[in-house]
């Protein structure tokens, strides 16, 4: 039973981590804005028009050179953008806390 509860709360902590990520190459504006915080529609709109203008974004630190986007924004969102080069970690073990392989139980 110890072990069902365990892998049902992994389980919902994956699709909920995966669910605020946000790939900046993919993503339409409205789900940028959606997922990220202090980037409404208007910020997530000239997002889409640096890639369209510049190419895949490579990493979060692009999105500086948009005006309105600055060192406090990016920080606050960078767990949650994907980009070409730059992919969210995720912890092998998020219930325990560690960073290390899965307890062999």
């Amino acid at each position: 039973m110890k072990h069902l509860i365990f892998a049902t709360v992994l389980s919902l902590m994956t699709l909920n981590a995966s669910a605020e990520s946000v790939d900046l190459n993919t993503a339409s504006a409205q789900e940028i804005a959606k997922s990220l915080n202090g980037i409404g529609l208007s910020k997530a709109k000239k997002i889409i028009e640096y890639r369209n203008r510049f190419g895949p974004i490579d990493t979060p630190e692009e999105l500086l050179a948009i005006k309105g986007i600055g060192e406090k924004t990016l920080e606050k969102n960078r767990s949650k953008m994907m980009t070409r080069l730059i992919r969210p970690r995720q912890p092998i073990n998020p219930v325990g806390g560690l960073d290390e392989a899965p307890l062999n139980h």
